[in-house]
């Protein structure tokens, strides 16, 4: 019998286990059908999911649908936004309503790695508002005949969660978001216990960071009223790093557009380290070792409506009473910490923020460091109050903050104050804003492991006043460069108090050495796969937000592959473009003057516009150190000399600083001064062609031609050249993929055709002659028209007259010759004939007339 009793016990189970795997199999269908359903009835949105799961075994005596990859992306303002990304959504739900077939009620909810991200447009548009609006009642009919909340659990799982609202100015982010959530959301009244552990928490307002990555815990329980959607905090603990806080109070939403809140917070521990622990730069590794001592009093209240229109009223208070802080391993402390400070608001109006910070003081060791701050009507003219006074060692850093692998020092002595409302700013009465004092830098030296090149400042002086900043004095050095400055800044309380106002400024800079190349940041290292040529620089971003004017001068500037002297000249940085203005400067063995600009409107495509004089510059050291030479005069490289020229240039660059060739447009006029062209492979084809070496080497002197690039492509004018009796004209085009295009128009010697050529053409001359009995010669020099076409490297040659190929080339000239010599005689020979019928004519005329006249004479007589 007992025997019997198991084998059913276990025949019965092993039939529920069959059956707990199978029956999730019937519904798969209908409840896919049904999501999806759901889904595109209410949603506004693109929704989708890779695949539906089904299990009972692990979710009993619940129904877990498991929805992997589901994504939510939004539409028209939001098209390129993901609003929700989750890993697998899983819902459990009530499986007698599923067996039902009646409302499924969901029972919990867990969401596994979701990336969420909230965002307000400045217009106040959300992304989250997806809900159809046209479709509201179906909506609703919908989700009461599908699915119905009846949660009693929900949990987050290693989630990150964005909340970004330029309406407000507002952003959050929440990374690495474990969080769980017990309660009974089919009550009206109940508890809801909320565990969170956040990894990063990040919180800005206005650009200001207010939490940078602090680590969070909280246990919060809320009561929770469902009819009145009245949410109170009761008992809990927060906890930000190291520091404990408590709220309570509560938070309500009487109707879709108002948030009711009345709040209290404080922190239940008064230690200044707590503190201390939510400063990046203080919360590191060594933070354990750290000695804080002192009173800390951190509290607040919001109280009021939150909604399109208005804050809540809200207050501030923070303070701390002798502070103290201390790294054991270093000498020196900060010692006699004393701040207090309120951001209180009465009424909710923004503008009726007030900051204040009466008074905070401070030591380095025993130097002193005061001031103060006060800020009001925020919006409408602020108004500000500060004060900092204090001569500070960096030196003595050192012996406070550990900082390892760098050196700092030298004195930074500030006793600055201001006071007065942005109006009198806005209206030029700069006698009714208070700015006064200086701050002196002196002896500042700067390096370390982590500093791309050391910073020494021996002096340097900045002095306030209402209207502008003047800098005087300065000598600075940034690694191999050095510089000297002075001048002043002329709106930098218009710039600090309107938006969108650009730092206006004039200086005077000089230097002995300015390497660009370091200051610019390092190369790309070549690696195994890549020539050291080809390290590349980067693009430089010109500032949008100043307005200055330089005049500058450089004894020596390093730029790419540029060695530059005695550069100097004007500079105006405006609108994200450097203006150059009568710059001057040797370089490449040559002088140069150039105006035009550099301008990074749009960063990813920088453009250049340049007007270049250029004299006597070696034509070797321009084809190294420009790649536009190297692409579109490749004749350079075979030409040994000097160069003048004047020549417009613009162009886009690309992100290594290099033209984009396609875009270049580009005019100007060449002189080449003194030059050898050797080696050079179209002119070796046409010696060959014309069986002459003179061909082969070129000796240039002031040669003259105008040219200009366009679509990548280099055209030039007609222009000659001479050499022992041989007159060339040159007139065609290249490219950049090294093609060629040229006619040649050559007057050549007869003695380069060699004596064979001669001798031909000497006898059918000669035989010429005897024909039509004329005494003509052989002409002193052959016309030859070439057109070279090809590449550089590979040209070729074709002659204007002949059929044969280049062998026969000055074979064909002769007979060129020889042919005009023949026409040239027939003309002559006919002209003899012409003159002698004419002769023969008149002779016959004037017999005639003799006989006639005879006849005459006769009759009448």
């Amino acid at each position: 019998m007992l025997k019997k009793v198991s084998i059913g016990i276990l025949a019965l189970f092993a039939i529920l286990f069959v059956a707990a795997a199978v029956i999730p199999t019937f519904f798969k269908k209908e409840i896919d059908a049904k999501i999806k359903s759901t889904i595109n009835k209410s949603v506004n949105a693109k929704v989708d999911f890779k695949d539906l799961d089904l299990s009972l075994i692990s979710t009993f005596p619940n129904l877990g649908i498991k929805i992997n990859n589901l994504m939510i992306i939004g539409v028209d303002s939001f098209a390129k936004d993901t609003l929700a990304n989750v890993k697998q959504l899983q819902l459990n739900v009530d499986l007698l309503s599923v067996l039902k077939g009646e409302t499924y009620k969901i029972k919990s909810i867990n969401l596994d790695q979701p990336n969420i991200l909230a965002k307000v447009l400045k217009s106040g548009k959300a992304n989250w508002d997806i809900m159809k609006k046209d479709s509201a009642s179906s909506t609703a009919d919908t989700a009461k005949t599908a699915f119905k909340v009846a949660l009693q659990k929900y949990a987050i799982e290693k989630g990150r969660i964005v909340y970004d609202d330029a309406s407000l100015n507002f952003f959050m982010e929440i990374d690495s978001l474990d969080h769980t959530g017990k309660g009974d959301f089919t009550q009206d009244l109940f508890t809801l216990k909320t565990q969170s552990d956040i990894e990063k928490l990040t919180v800005k307002y206005g650009g200001v960071p207010y939490l940078n990555k602090v680590k969070l815990n909280a246990d919060l329980p809320i009561d929770i009223d469902m009819k009145n959607m009245k949410f109170t905090f009761a008992d809990n603990k927060i906890q930000l790093n190291e520091l404990l806080l408590s709220a309570v109070g509560y938070l309500a939403m009487p109707n879709a557009n108002d948030i009711a809140m009345d709040f209290k917070f404080d922190a239940k521990q008064s230690e200044l380290k707590n503190f201390l622990s939510l400063i990046p730069a203080i919360y590191s590794s060594s933070f354990k070792d750290l000695e804080a001592t002192g009173k800390f009093a951190m509290n607040g209240t919001a109280k009021g409506t939150y909604n399109a229109k208005s804050l809540p009223a809200f207050n501030v208070n923070l303070s701390i009473e002798n502070g103290k802080i201390k790294y054991p391993s270093l000498p020196s402390a900060i010692n006699n910490i004393q701040v207090k400070s309120q951001i209180s608001n009465p009424d909710g109006v923004i503008d009726h923020t007030v900051v204040n910070v009466p008074a905070f003081h401070l030591e380095f060791g025993q130097v002193p460091v005061d001031g103060r701050l006060l800020l009001k009507n925020p919006t409408s003219d602020p108004f500000v109050d500060m004060a900092l006074k204090g001569k500070l060692d960096l030196k003595q850093l050192t012996t406070i903050f550990p900082m390892k692998d760098m050196t700092l020092s030298g004195i930074l002595d500030a006793d600055v104050q201001a006071a007065g409302r942005k109006s009198s700013i806005d209206k030029g009465q700069y006698e009714a804003f208070k700015a006064s004092g200086q701050m002196i830098a002196s002896n500042f030296n700067y390096a370390g492991k982590n500093v791309p090149m050391p910073v020494s400042v021996p002096t340097a002086k900045m002095v306030f006043s209402p209207k502008n900043i003047t800098l005087s004095n300065l000598t600075a050095k940034v690694g191999k460069s050095d510089f000297s400055a002075n001048g002043s800044v002329n709106n930098y309380l218009s710039y600090f108090f309107k938006k969108n106002q650009a730092l206006q400024g004039n200086f005077n800079l000089s230097s002995n050495l300015i390497d660009v190349n370091e200051l610019m940041g390092p190369k790309v290292k070549p690696d195994e796969n890549t020539k050291k040529s080809d390290s590349k620089l980067s693009v430089f971003e010109v500032p949008g937000n100043i307005d200055f004017t330089l005049a500058a001068k450089a004894g020596r500037v390093l730029y790419d592959n540029y060695d530059i002297t005695n550069a100097k000249g004007a500079l105006l940085v405006k609108n994200k473009t450097i203006t150059f203005k009568d710059m001057g400067m040797n370089m490449l063995g040559g002088t140069v003057n150039m105006n035009g600009s550099y301008a990074t409107i749009d960063p990813k495509k920088p453009k250049v516009d340049v007007d270049f004089g250029i004299e006597k510059m070696d034509i070797q050291k321009a084809f190294g150190a420009f790649n536009t030479v190297k692409l579109l005069a490749p004749v350079a490289k075979f030409t040994k000399g000097v160069f003048s020229t004047n020549l417009k240039f613009n162009s886009d660059l690309d992100q290594n600083m290099m033209p984009v060739y396609s875009s270049i447009n580009a005019s100007g006029l060449t002189n080449i001064i003194q030059a050898v062209l050797d080696g050079f492979e179209p002119l070796n084809k046409l010696a060959s062609a014309l069986s002459s070496d003179k061909f082969k080497k070129l000796e240039l002197n002031n040669v003259i031609t105008k040219f200009k690039i366009v679509d990548g492509r280099l055209n030039v004018s007609p222009f000659d050249i001479k050499k022992e009796g041989i007159v060339m004209n040159v007139q065609g085009s290249n490219g950049l993929d090294q093609t060629m295009d040229y006619n040649l128009g050559l007057n050549v010697p007869r003695a380069m055709l060699g004596a064979k050529a001669n001798e031909t053409a000497n006898a059918m001359i000669a035989k010429l002659n005897s024909k039509v009995g004329t005494n003509v010669s052989m002409s002193e020099t052959i016309k030859v028209n070439a057109v070279l076409g090809g590449t550089i490297l590979k040209p070729t040659l074709s002659l204007k007259y002949g059929a044969g190929d280049t062998k026969t080339a000055a074979k064909d000239a002769v007979n060129n010759v020889i042919a005009e010599k023949k026409a040239e005689l027939q003309t002559k020979a006919q002209a003899k004939v012409d003159t002698i019928k004419a002769k023969a004519t008149k002779k016959v005329e004037d017999a005639i007339a003799d006989k006639l006249n005879g006849f005459f004479k006769k009759k009448n007589n």
